[in-house]
């Protein structure tokens, strides 16, 4: 065996390339042709060495002979599989069939080159393998990137409400079923969906997106089932696309009737014997109920029952509001980091008020807003007084209108309120969330009850 050549200081390391030949005239020319090309070579003459060097050193591309003493090539490269290597491997062989060439292909061999084998031809396919492995391994790299933005604890919030949410998708991660999200716009169904998909066993698979509301009736069609391009050559679509992967359809509800049949038609046809099935698993969102949708005569009911046999309702954030200090520190930490600041706080006042406000757009108007804030203020700590005169108006006229808890109690309940919301405030060291929480009240109502009662740290 050969020794490898070491590459000279400060410059990046050149390609390693394995051979495997029998023949020692054949691996000394292959030997010669790539290190000219500046490559790193280990020569093995028999698949038993090579294999165990491999498993302790992966190579960067595998040059295989198929006709080996011992061990032959399509059985090297079964138990190369084993190993689990990222290297490409290119068979070589001077007796080269179709179905030899098929078994090795079936076996994952990036290329099969007969011999005599022309310089040329190795160089462009061992060139084209390290492409391939710099994109598999940026395409995992991304993979990877997905499952962490899309894990399960980066849905946050500490309400029943959500609670419920996380523990259903924990469980539909782990099957194929059919999926329908319902939630208020910017509640975060697709969110949910991804979530669902990068945690299931399709999360290295395809996840396709389609908004039935954004296209013409005539266009949605085109756009999921394909069509035909100018030359009558088929043109895929969506449902293509997401073959081995999940099909994410939002705004289901708006689906023209036409599609619907042929949507379910589609299904159908999946069922059939001898029918070439998809490998796709169907996740939809709707911002209307699909059980009026179907009362009203707008919906298809059989299409309901295949594409909602469990279905997740997203809370509206109005529900949650016990998430919100989550939820907004966690959108103010993510503005930092995509912008290159330093993170920032709201003040108390101003999380009150966020707190009140109603959110009729939800996280995504939530969002909106701390934008907003933070391209409009640098200080470190957001005021009340940042944030939108909209949103502090509605906010104050909301806690205007609910249900005073401050009408006062009578003298000796009173003083037990108020000892108790004091001893809170001490023992937490003025830590409203901890105190609220100790209390069992929300942080509006605790914030409500220190006014009332004209409690300040000054007082404590």
């Amino acid at each position: 065996m050969n020794t490898p050549e070491t590459a000279p200081a400060g410059k990046a390391r050149p390609a390693v390339i394995h051979v495997v030949e029998d023949d020692p005239r054949d691996l000394s020319l292959v030997e010669l042709l790539l290190r000219r090309e500046g490559f790193t070579v280990l020569g093995f003459s028999d698949a038993e060495s090579f294999l165990a060097h491999a498993a302790k050193q992966s190579p960067d591309v595998i040059l295989l002979d198929l006709l080996l003493p011992g061990i032959g090539g399509l059985e090297t490269l079964s138990r190369l599989n084993q190993l689990q290597l990222e290297a490409p491997v290119i068979l070589l062989t001077g007796q080269g069939t179709a179905e030899n060439a098929f078994q090795a292909m079936r076996l994952g061999a990036y290329d099969f080159i007969p011999k005599p084998f022309e310089a040329g031809r190795l160089s462009v396919s061992i060139h084209n393998a390290l492409r391939t492995k710099d994109l598999t391994r940026e395409v995992r790299k991304l993979q990877d990137e997905l499952r962490i933005q899309f894990d399960f604890r980066n849905l946050i919030g500490v309400s029943p409400a959500i609670t419920r949410v996380l523990a259903s998708i924990e469980r539909l991660a782990g099957s194929d079923l059919p999926v329908l999200i319902q939630g208020e716009a910017g509640t975060g169904k697709e969110l949910v969906g991804r979530t669902i998909h990068y945690n299931s066993r399709r999360g290295e698979g395809p996840f396709v997106y389609l908004n039935c509301g954004d296209l013409r009736p005539d266009l949605v069609s085109a756009e999921l089932f394909g069509g035909s391009s100018p030359s009558g050559a088929r043109r895929p679509g969506k449902w293509d696309r997401a073959n081995g992967g999940t099909l994410f359809l939002d705004d289901v509800s708006e689906l023209p009737a036409p599609l619907q049949d042929a949507l379910l038609r589609q299904l159908e046809r999946e069922k059939e014997p001898g029918a070439t099935a998809m490998d796709i698993r169907i996740i939809c969102a709707a911002r209307k109920d699909l059980a009026q949708e179907v009362e009203a005569g707008r919906f298809s009911p059989e299409l309901v029952n295949r594409l909602a046999p469990f279905r997740v309702v997203m809370p509206p954030l109005r529900e949650r509001l016990e998430d919100i200090p989550l939820l907004a520190q966690r959108i103010l930490n993510e503005i930092a980091l995509q912008e290159h600041r330093p993170e920032r706080v709201l003040s108390p006042e101003a999380m009150e008020t966020l707190e009140n406000y109603p959110w009729p757009g939800n996280i995504r108007e939530l969002k909106n807003v701390l934008r907003q804030v933070c391209s409009l203020s640098s200080a470190p700590v957001l005021r009340a007084e940042d944030l939108p005169p909209s949103i502090r108006e509605a906010a104050a006229k909301r806690a205007e209108a609910e249900p005073a808890p401050e009408a006062e109690p009578i003298s000796p309940i009173k003083e037990v309120e108020e000892r108790l919301i004091r001893q809170s405030l001490a023992q937490t060291g003025w830590d409203v969330n901890r105190s609220a929480s100790l209390l069992g009240i929300s942080r509006a109502t605790l914030y409500r009850r220190l006014k009332a009662l004209q409690i300040s740290r000054e007082n404590l």
